[in-house]
Formats: structure tokens, C-alpha cells, sequence
């Protein structure tokens, strides 16, 4: 019986408390498979490879299901892995978890014993941003916080709870402003999003099969316009293959962090009046955005959405981090997995679209080079110096071209640069795979024909010829050119985009019928001839061409 005023010892759990077991992997050369197999047959929750090295058994189950049975298992190895003894406390276990560790390794001396993995709902601590909002209000984004506010109440008016996520909180952090609200509802997105609609006076888009809504138009409380919110129902989501659109179901907010991309997006900022300020930090991210790092949540993120590397792209090279160690072993397993087939042409392309609207997307897609991204599109394409010297040659013709508004396209310029160095027969895979079919794809390939192209315009001909063969052809054969050329080559070409493609001769086609020539093909072979005359410098004005026509008719006259 216990007495009262009595002190009792208090015994603090150690860290073996709430591990499971792991075990050793037999051999480095171990198969997923092979690994899976042993996990189940001992119960244990990882197999250890090396200090602070392991592959979870969730992430091998989650490749047998996705057929990948024979890869090796040290490719799903999450790296630099926590690891405590076994007489230290619970209390150092659970720091490193808070500290956004997936898992934390126990040690018996140097002999792994267990392991205490992340639950999907551990509580994390909430650290203030009360600091960054008041710097946000500041500097011009009182509209942003007032909205910030808005959802939070109209949020526990419905009785459900709404988080700032993603983008907007990783550039609050980071001190920059960005124009879009992300935000995610534990409970009903769609109908807060109406609610919220109803508030803000704004246009409401609703995809009530996938839980999101957007709402773009609204107006503040002083009639400001305020910026473009997108809603989304907290989830989970479930990958049938790799590159497949996940199958997805309602969860919370934490297992909405989880299924992120990387720890920089698992952020969130709770939106109710009484936790207004605060910071969800479950995985770690606050401390990557420090350490200008993109640190991927799962070894297989790459792998469940291959599109997940263009966005790194993306976030590299606009806010200036570096894919992390693991990330860039992750990215070799998503290429070395093979062509994903569930993986549309359409969404690699519109992926493509959203690196080239990037601040430096040149830079972007030089990103993706070295790190052999493109390989996504065809395993042979090749990077390197070759394709950095290229996108530089391109990235100079984008901006004289934007000077002279000449109106070229950023798609194909971007596309050519790539590929135009590469065979005819990987232009084509690539294009097939990035879902250019029918005339777009068959103006693409034109590409192939640049470097002969560059090569007979160093050759100086005419400029009528210049004139009569480049017209026909499609901009991609014209930008290859340059890319394959020489100083005379890009003259010659430049001198086609500003100047050589508009001209035309004095006399117009009313003017020919006006002399008597008759009415047909006559019509246009005199216009080109004229034109022709002109550029090469035989005719000078009207006069000279009104010669030419009149000669030609009474020869024509005479056959007759």
C-alpha cells in the first residue's frame, strides 16, 4: 500500500524501451527478397548493413510489392541513422526522433539490438513563428496574414482544423514571399473551401474525387485582392507501382506531412486562433531549410514519383540547396528501376513546362544533366560538358531572342538543346516518352536535321536560297542549327529570324493582276521571284520588279 509524504525511486524507462528487433544483413550483396524473407522470419523491423546504416522492413515490403525483388538491398539503406546505446535513456531516443530521425538504432556495444522507428502519429513539439509572420506583416504581407487568420476561423466554425503547408511555410521560413496559399483540412477540404469562398467573394474550383479545391479572385476586407489558395483534404496515399498516380484516403495531418517529398515541404503551420504561430515540424524540415539541404523522406520517393526529380530541380536551383547524400543515392535507384510504365508521357511533360518557368530554368535543366536525370526519358541520352555548353549557347539565344522579340519557343529551344546532340533514334524515344505524337512530335524531330543545316549555311550561299530553304522547315530544325554551328552559320540564321523571313518584294499580288498576269500559281512563282531578285540585290523597288513582270508576260505572250 502506498504511504503518503513516502518518495519513491522513479525508474526511467531506458531506450530499449518501445524498440523492436533488427538483425544483421547477412552478406552486402543481399537481395531485397532475401532480406524481406529474413525481417519476417525474425520478426525484425530493419536489417542493419553498417553503422548507422539500415533498410527499413516497411520500405522492402513496399518494393517486393512493386516487383523489385531482385535489387539489391542496400540501395534502400537510409544513411546516418542515429544510433544510442542501450543503457541510455528513453528520453535520448525520443530527442533524436523529435529532431526528425525516421528511426534510432540501439546498440549493445557495437551489436545492433533493436530499433525505435517514428510513429505516423508522434507528438512533436511546436516551435513559434510569431517572429517570421511579424517580419511577413512588415514587409508588405499583412493581406497574407489576415487570410492566414481568416481560415482559422472559418476552419473552427466548422469545428475542423486547418494547417498552412508546403511552400508557403518553407518560404516564410526561408524570409521570402510567394504569391499562393497551400493549405490542408483535417476533415472536409472541399466544404471549407466553400465556406472560405463564401468570405473571401472569390471564384471556387472544386475536384471533389481527389478532396481539393481552389479558390483564385478573392478580395480583402479593404477590397485587396489576395492571392490564389488551393485546399486540400489531409491524406495518405498508396503507390500500386512506380510512377502510378496514388490511390489516396482521408488521414491526419501528420501522415499528410509524411507522404511529402521532401522534409522541407513537411511543414505546417496550424491555423486556429489558439495555435496560431506555431511550427509542426515532424520530420525535420526546419532544420534542412538551415542547412540549405533537400532531404528526401523515403529512399524510395524517387522511385513512387519519378517526377519528384524535376522538382528537385526546381527547388535546387531557385532556392539555391543541394540534394543531400541519400538523395542522390535514391535518385540512382529511381533510374536504375527502368522506364516506368505507369509513368504518362503527359505528366513528364508538363513537368518540363514547370522547370522552364523557373527563374533560371537553364540552370534547372543543367541540374538535371549532371545528376543524369534525363536518363528518366531514355537511359542513352548523355549528359556532361557536351549539354552544359549547349544550354549555355542556348540559354544566351533565349535572352537575344527575347530582346529582339523574336518569339521563339522556350519548349523547343529547351528540348533541342537536350537532345540535338544525341542520335536521331534517342530523339525520337525521348520524344515518343515525353508524348510528342502526330505534327508536334514530327516538328520536334526535325532537330536532326541542324547539324547539316548549320553546315551548308557556313557555306554562305544566297540569300534567296537561305530564304527559299529555311521557311519550310520547322523551328526546331533552325534552332538546332544554331546550336551545331559556327559564327557564319548563326549569322546567316540571325539575319533569317530578323529580317530574311518578312521580306517581300515591292509589288504585291494585286499588282501583278493589275499588269495581266492571270489569276493562279503564276501569281505566287512571281512574288517568290521577285522576292528572290530583291534579296540577292538584282532588283531595286518597284520600277525594276514592274520591269521584270512585263518581260516575263510578253515572253509568255510570244510562246503563246
Amino acid at each position: 500500500m502506498a504511504r503518503a509524504r513516502h518518495a519513491y525511486p522513479q525508474v526511467e524507462p531506458g531506450a530499449l524501451a518501445g524498440a523492436v528487433p533488427v538483425i544483421p544483413a547477412p552478406s552486402p550483396a543481399v537481395t531485397v527478397r532475401q532480406a524481406l524473407r529474413r525481417c519476417r522470419d525474425a520478426g525484425a523491423a530493419a536489417l542493419v548493413l553498417g553503422p548507422g546504416r539500415a533498410v527499413r522492413r516497411a520500405d522492402l515490403e513496399r518494393a517486393m510489392a512493386w516487383g523489385l525483388g531482385r535489387l539489391r538491398a542496400h540501395r534502400l539503406a537510409l544513411r546516418g541513422v542515429p544510433v544510442v546505446a542501450a543503457q541510455a535513456s528513453e528520453v535520448s531516443v525520443r530527442r533524436r526522433l523529435a529532431g526528425g530521425a525516421p528511426m534510432v538504432l540501439i546498440a549493445a556495444g557495437r551489436r545492433p539490438v533493436g530499433v525505435v522507428e517514428a510513429p505516423p502519429d508522434l507528438a512533436r513539439p511546436l516551435h513559434s513563428v510569431a517572429r517570421e509572420l511579424e517580419r511577413l506583416a512588415l514587409e508588405g504581407g499583412e493581406p497574407d496574414v489576415w487570410l492566414l487568420r481568416l481560415c482559422g476561423k472559418v476552419a473552427e466554425g466548422m469545428g475542423v482544423r486547418v494547417h498552412a503547408v508546403g511552400g508557403f511555410v518553407r518560404d516564410l521560413l526561408l524570409g521570402r514571399r510567394t504569391g499562393e496559399l497551400d493549405v490542408v483540412v483535417e476533415g472536409d477540404g472541399p466544404g471549407f473551401a466553400r465556406r472560405l469562398a463564401e468570405e473571401l467573394g472569390a471564384r471556387l474550383t472544386v475536384h471533389a474525387p481527389f478532396g481539393t479545391a481552389s479558390l483564385v479572385g478573392g478580395r480583402g476586407p479593404d477590397g485587396a485582392r489576395v492571392g490564389r489558395v488551393d485546399v486540400t483534404t489531409a491524406r495518405r496515399e498508396h503507390y500500386r507501382a512506380p510512377g502510378a498516380l496514388p490511390r489516396v484516403e482521408r488521414a491526419g495531418i501528420v501522415e499528410d506531412l509524411r507522404r511529402r517529398d521532401f522534409s522541407a515541404h513537411a511543414l505546417a503551420m496550424p491555423l486556429a486562433p489558439e495555435a496560431f504561430g506555431q511550427l509542426l515540424d515532424p520530420w525535420g524540415g526546419h532544420a534542412d531549410l538551415e542547412a540549405r539541404r533537400l532531404r528526401l523522406l523515403s529512399p524510395l520517393a524517387f522511385v513512387e514519383d519519378p517526377t519528384r526529380v524535376f522538382r528537385a530541380a526546381r527547388y535546387a536551383t531557385r532556392l539555391g540547396f543541394r540534394l543531400d547524400r541519400d538523395g542522390r543515392a535514391a535518385l540512382g535507384l529511381a533510374l536504375a528501376v527502368g522506364r516506368y510504365p505507369a509513368l504518362s508521357g503527359d505528366r513528364l511533360r508538363a513537368e518540363v513546362g514547370l522547370v522552364l518557368d523557373e527563374p533560371h530554368p537553364w540552370r534547372a535543366l543543367a541540374w538535371l544533366g549532371r545528376h543524369g536525370a534525363l536518363g528518366l526519358w531514355d537511359p542513352r541520352v548523355v549528359a556532361g560538358p557536351r549539354l552544359d555548353r549547349r544550354l549555355g549557347v542556348a540559354r544566351r539565344l533565349a535572352t537575344r531572342a527575347r530582346a529582339a522579340a523574336l518569339g521563339l519557343d522556350g519548349l523547343t529551344l529547351a528540348l533541342v538543346a537536350v537532345l540535338g546532340a544525341e542520335r536521331p533514334p534517342v530523339q525520337r524515344a525521348c520524344l515518343a516518352r515525353l508524348a510528342f505524337t502526330g505534327q508536334p512530335g514530327r516538328a520536334l524531330a526535325a532537330m536532326a536535321r541542324g547539324p547539316a543545316l548549320a553546315r551548308w549555311l557556313a557555306a554562305a550561299p544566297r540569300p534567296s536560297l537561305v530564304v527559299r530553304r529555311l521557311l519550310p522547315l520547322a523551328e526546331a530544325a533552325l534552332v538546332a542549327a544554331w546550336l551545331a554551328g559556327g559564327p557564319g552559320a548563326r549569322t546567316r540564321l540571325w539575319w533569317f529570324w530578323t529580317a530574311g523571313r518578312r521580306a517581300r518584294p515591292a509589288l504585291t499580288g494585286d499588282d501583278l493582276l493589275g499588269l495581266g498576269v492571270a489569276r493562279g500559281p503564276a501569281v505566287g512563282t512571281l512574288l517568290a521571284t521577285l522576292r528572290d531578285g530583291t534579296l540577292d540585290g538584282r532588283l531595286d523597288g518597284a520600277a525594276a520588279e514592274r520591269a521584270l513582270v512585263t518581260a516575263w508576260l510578253r515572253r509568255k505572250g510570244g510562246n503563246t
